[in-house]
């Protein structure tokens, strides 16, 4: 008997470090993939919408996530965020994310209060005999995406936040053996964005900082974008305390983003519409009944030409520490 527990023991651990050694030659991956994409605008991180995330963790909680990136031309963001999470019955809870952001570019460093991130979600059980939740969420501008250095106007891709106010629905069902897919659409509703990133500024930040025509940033004043259909698909492993899940996340953007070039001809961007398809994988790990550690990381496979939004990542790391009281 003890004979056979050691080899399910060890065939177990051997399973288990196959898992990992594929999730770190995965990151490994992701790290170097030279693809531009991934552009969520805060629909593919919704908490209800996240198909991965657990259904029956609707407790009171409180989170802080660190999060680092790499976006257009090199950008590098780093992301402290606070995710409180109120319980409001036994199926349904609201949770909000409030961002800071630190952004370090090669034409300027910004920091401050990003968009704040609102959903409400509902889990309801038995429907086609599956577990599947509901959302309902905002993404809230808390400014209007105005920043500029040296009076230049600044790209999308060094502003705090989008300058919209968005309404999220979304709907995520989960299936045996720790399968889950999701759905969720996401629509500008409010369109506050004042950025001034025309083509005379597109000149002067090229000319200011000695800039090659492919190193300069995509076009962006008044910038009006149009809304995004998301899918995602995972598969959860799940050990003990130990948590993996990987999947797939694509997101199809609905129309041309249209901006304001030199304030006078109003364009839309070519290429800004279509599908961006991202690899994403996680881990979450309970330290006990209180404290949970998490880990994201999430590259681009397929990407849309243009990008106005500034939502350009070529690679994205999460990490985070959540209370459950």
């Amino acid at each position: 008997m003890n004979h056979f527990v050691n080899r399910y023991s060890f065939k177990t651990a051997t399973h288990r470090s196959k898992i990992i050694l594929v999730i770190l030659a995965s990151f490994i991956f992701m790290e170097k993939a030279k693809a531009q994409g991934c552009s969520d605008a805060g629909i593919c991180s919704a908490r209800g919408i996240n198909s991965a995330n657990k259904t029956d963790s609707l407790k009171n909680q409180i989170g802080v996530s660190f999060s680092y990136a790499i976006g257009e031309q090199g950008t590098k963001y780093l992301i402290p965020q606070l995710e409180p999470q109120i319980r409001i019955s036994d199926r349904s809870m609201v949770l909000i994310k409030i961002p800071f952001m630190v952004i370090k570019s090669p034409i300027a460093n910004t920091s401050g209060l990003g968009d704040v991130i609102l959903n409400y979600t509902i889990v309801l059980d038995s429907f086609l005999k599956h577990k599947f939740s509901f959302t309902l969420g905002t993404r809230i501008a808390t400014g209007t995406a105005s920043l500029k250095n040296n009076s230049i106007p600044m790209p999308m891709a060094v502003q705090l936040g989008l300058g919209s106010t968005d309404v999220i629905l979304g709907v995520a069902m989960h299936f045996k053996k720790g399968f889950s897919a999701a759905i969720g659409y996401q629509l500008p509703v409010f369109n506050q964005n004042q950025n001034g990133f025309d083509s005379a500024a597109f000149k002067n930040l090229e000319t200011k900082n000695n800039l090659a025509q492919s190193e300069n940033y995509f076009i962006s004043s008044n910038l009006n974008r149009k809304g995004d259909v998301m899918a995602r698909f995972d598969k959860v492993f799940v050990f003990s305390k130990l948590e993996i899940n990987m999947g797939l996340l694509p997101i199809y953007h609905l129309g041309n983003d249209v901006v304001n070039n030199n304030k006078t001809t109003t364009q839309p961007i070519d290429g800004s519409h279509g599908l961006t398809l991202n690899a994403n994988m996680g881990l979450r790990y309970s330290l006990n009944q209180k404290f949970e550690i998490s880990a994201f990381g999430a590259a681009p496979l397929i990407t849309r030409k243009s990008r106005p939004d500034g939502l350009t990542r070529s690679l994205i790391i999460f990490s985070g520490l959540t209370y459950k009281f």
